[in-house]
């Protein structure tokens, strides 16, 4: 008996060498392709420290927006001690806190990189990130994934018990393979061990028009849009010349040029009416012979996804504000995107139009309008928590060739207000979901506020789950690809 504990010691010890030795080797793997950022104000001073990760062997890199906001210069260091100039941004989402970035690489190097692995992690599984935190290069911390939560802003977020702090944003949060998940972006300090990453399925909304250069070494260029023209702005030394800027819309401006009863929300009658749009970079001169207006209006799915017009304007270049009058013919929500005359995103600005006789027939707070149900989603997930909401939401799945269901979430901050549902559904045929699948029916409580259902899926496909009340009310879509394990 002694000697076959004795052996099953040796055999434990031996499987958790081999565990410590795998991450151990994982690091090693990994840590080449991670660095430190610095960045850099307009007089040379250091603005801000984080992490970043290649992505390609040319140098295409990923960190968080936050990180680079405000800098008008950014190094990095990589874990070889080599130091790159970051040279164009070529995409960001402000909203869920990601940019991606290509470093000065005149000799033509080639460096290692991560790969990507988009497929939603499961609660549970162990994770790891190395970083720079508080200043501290390669640190490493361990954890597991607690939760992959779907947050309106950031898009899909994963909550992990891996410990992180300033100087840790940009990180790349990995599998026990070496693939990168998502990135490092945010901690609850009001909480203990929630930390936060953003998923790297993300990348599929970075703006490639928010795009600019950084400035060579010298200073003796500034930053240019990314149309390669390579025309520079001599009179500002920001990274973001319009990151000050807003849009607002007023009533008319005042003889100085200032905004006269500013508002989000203006009456119409029949016929339509103007309302002044002001366009203020704060005290930057706004650099540019003219400015282009995209406006949208909301669409049923809670959008602005409806065009409506280009409008080009002639302005000063040498003015820190400027103001049009737009012509809004009919009610609705609107989105006015302002670029400058090199299509540089310079902000966007947002107005509710009313008809003054009645005009807009939106209710919110009537069921047997889809715009009760405008803030409604639907969720895929393999497991339900303890109130029934999906713990693992994601849009990615795999089953197995005999078919394997998974639970379908759909809910809002409200009651539903209908007693049934019905559910059509199709799969992707070339660009379009138009092969018909099936319809379902379902009795829910009108009181509650969310229901799920359990689906059985038998084939690999793109899928759209498209729901109605029992009223014919549209309520929301939903969207999932499914593959063969």
């Amino acid at each position: 008996m002694k000697k076959l504990l004795f052996l099953l010691l040796i055999a434990f010890s031996s499987e958790l060498a081999t565990a410590q030795l795998d991450l151990t080797s994982l690091i090693d793997k990994c840590s080449p392709s991670i660095f430190k950022i610095t960045t850099y104000d307009a007089s040379g001073n250091e603005y801000a420290v984080g992490t970043g990760f290649f992505i390609t062997s040319t140098g295409t890199a990923l960190s968080n927006y936050h990180v680079f906001q405000g800098a008008s210069k950014a190094k990095i260091k990589t874990s070889d001690n080599k130091t790159y100039l970051v040279e164009n941004v070529i995409g960001w989402s402000k909203e869920s806190d990601l940019i991606k970035f290509v470093v000065k690489n005149e000799l033509n190097e080639t460096f290692p990189f991560l790969k990507m692995n988009s497929v939603s992690p499961k609660q549970g599984e162990k994770i790891f990130i190395i970083g720079n935190p508080l200043g501290l290069e390669k640190s490493v911390a361990d954890g597991i994934v607690s939760s992959v939560r779907a947050d309106d802003k950031m898009g899909e977020t994963i909550q992990i018990t891996a410990p992180i702090s300033h100087g840790n944003s940009g990180s790349p949060l990995m599998n026990m393979t070496g693939e990168a998940l998502g990135v490092v972006t945010y901690y609850l300090e009001s909480g203990q061990n929630l930390n936060f990453a953003v998923s790297v399925k993300n990348l599929n909304i970075l703006e490639p028009v928010n795009a600019y250069k950084f400035p060579p070494e010298d200073g003796s260029e500034t930053v240019v849009s990314n149309n390669n023209n390579n025309t520079s702005n001599n009179n500002t030394t920001t990274s973001d010349l319009y990151a000050g800027s807003k849009v607002t819309f007023c009533e008319s401006v005042d003889d100085a040029g200032y905004p006269v009863t500013e508002s989000t929300v203006f009456n119409i009658v029949s016929g339509g009416r103007n309302v002044t749009v002001y366009v203020d970079n704060g005290t930057t001169q706004i650099q540019s012979t003219g400015i282009i207006v995209d406006v949208y209006k909301k669409g049923s799915t809670g959008k602005y996804d409806q065009f409506i017009e280009t409008k080009n304007f002639t302005i000063k270049p040498t003015l820190v504000a400027t103001y049009f009058d737009y012509f809004f013919s009919s009610s609705g929500d609107y989105e006015v995107r302002v670029y400058n005359n090199e299509e540089k995103w310079i902000n966007d600005g947002h107005v509710t139009i009313k008809d003054k006789n009645g005009g807009l027939n939106i209710d919110y707070n009537d069921p047997s309008s889809t715009f009760y149900y405008i803030d409604a989603k639907v969720n895929f997930c393999t497991d339900l928590d303890y109130l029934n909401s999906c713990a693992n939401a994601g849009s990615v799945f795999n089953i197995s060739k005999s078919g394997s269901y998974l639970y379908v979430w759909v809910g809002q901050d409200k009651a539903l207000k209908t007693s049934g549902i019905t559910l059509d559904i199709y799969k992707k045929k070339g660009k379009d979901y138009d092969d018909f699948v099936e319809t379902k029916t379902y009795t829910i409580d009108p009181d509650k506020s969310a229901f799920y259902i359990e689906y059985t899926f038998y084939d690999a496909a793109d899928y759209k789950f498209k729901f109605y009340t029992s009223s014919n009310v549209w309520l929301q879509d939903g969207f999932v690809t499914i593959n063969y394990k």
